[in-house]
């Protein structure tokens, strides 16, 4: 027995260095790497934002914000950047959905972030408009104004431009906040801007669109309709597109301020942003109707009924329309024919706009809810 023993302790003994040698290859335990596939990104009023399969509508993630999310997510480098009512900033893994940061202001957060390098900018109902770094996940700088900013911005050069409740256009300095120029109306905007070619495109309350000079924001054109306008404008083809409260969609010659053909009633107010591919229109409407209209004579091609409001504003990506309801579902849509690809409940109100992470670190797959667009 003591023979066998000490047979079985030498062979043990033998082997160990083999059993070491092995050690250096043996993996560690940490979770295999997924492929970064893209997602279509949603927020809700029931305080989640999704991260969808663009293909399939199926979950890939989510993550819960704690309030009504309004502002559509911003995909920067490989952070999604969430805002809700609550005053909070959450700067989340576009892979994953984990929360990396959360940094808390004292006003609610409804106009979509706009992000540039290294900064994301966004103002808020405290009446301050701010600059955060999202390396230091702190603040560069925040300035103050005579109301609250629920107008996305856009970056222009070394200008930033947007909109503002107590009835002006403001053109601040991106690296301290500081005035620039403005423009008042005395009407609230909460319309987003557009800049093309040296010109800043937004509506306003007063029910009027302007065309102002980026350099120091003087009054080139105004278009009056027939309600205020929220939703933003986008420039396509030479034309100044955009919807009122009036039910009305517009298309204007962006030069002259003119109607290229006779503005078309959508049956309700729109709140929704326009977004344009293919020489299609594509605008959500509060009578539960999404709209596909031809850009070159306004004639209407198709609709889409869902069961709810529609103030998301629509997005097409890889050949495929997306947009949410209040009836909670989140839409894909054939953008051709308007036939339905798949829709996914995601159990709140929907008027938030979608954004895709197409995986780059860009976001200029967004909606034309803000001057993020490719419009």
């Amino acid at each position: 027995m003591q023979i066998r023993f000490n047979q079985v302790l030498i062979i043990v003994i033998a082997l160990l260095p083999f059993f070491s040698s092995c050690k250096k290859e043996i993996s560690d335990d940490l979770p295999l790497v997924s492929n970064y596939t893209p997602s279509v990104i949603i927020g809700s009023q029931n305080g989640f934002v999704y991260a969808l399969d663009p293909n399939s509508g199926d979950k890939k993630w989510e993550f819960f914000v704690g309030a009504n999310i309004q502002a559509s997510p911003l995909v920067l480098k490989n952070f999604v950047f969430v805002t809700g009512e609550n005053g909070r900033i959450s700067k989340l893994d576009a892979k994953t959905g984990v929360s990396l940061a959360t940094y808390f202001i004292p006003g609610q957060v409804i106009a979509t972030p706009t992000g540039e390098g290294n900064n994301i900018y966004f103002g808020a109902g405290d009446n301050n408009f701010y600059s955060y770094d999202i390396t230091t996940d702190k603040m560069n700088w925040q300035a103050s104004f005579g109301a609250g900013i629920f107008s996305s911005a856009t970056v222009f050069d070394t200008v930033i431009v947007f909109g503002c409740s107590d009835g002006a256009v403001y053109a601040i300095d991106k690296k301290n906040g500081a005035t620039v120029w403005s423009f008042t109306s005395g009407t609230a905007f909460t319309s987003s801007p557009v800049v093309k070619d040296s010109f800043v495109y937004i509506g306003c309350k007063d029910n009027k669109m302007y065309k102002l000079s980026i350099f120091d924001g003087t009054k080139v054109w105004e278009y009056a309709t027939g309600g205020m306008i929220n939703t933003s404008p986008i420039l396509y083809g030479g034309n100044c597109i955009f919807g009122s409260d009036d039910g009305k969609l517009y298309c204007l010659d962006a030069i002259a301020g003119l109607p290229r053909w006779e503005p078309i009633y959508l049956n309700d107010r729109l709140s929704s942003s326009v977004f344009a591919y293919n020489q299609i229109l594509y605008i959500g409407s509060l009578d539960y109707n999404l709209y596909a209209v031809n850009v070159i004579d306004g004639v209407v091609k198709w609709r889409h009924t869902t069961k709810g409001l529609i103030k998301s504003s629509p997005l097409v990506y890889d050949n495929k329309l997306y947009f949410g309801s209040f009836d909670k579902y989140f839409y894909c849509l054939d953008p051709e024919t308007g036939n339905l690809i798949w829709k996914q409940n995601i159990n709140g109100l929907i008027e938030c706009s979608p954004v895709v992470d197409n995986t780059k670190g860009a976001s200029n797959i967004t909606s034309s809810i803000s001057g993020n667009s490719i419009y």
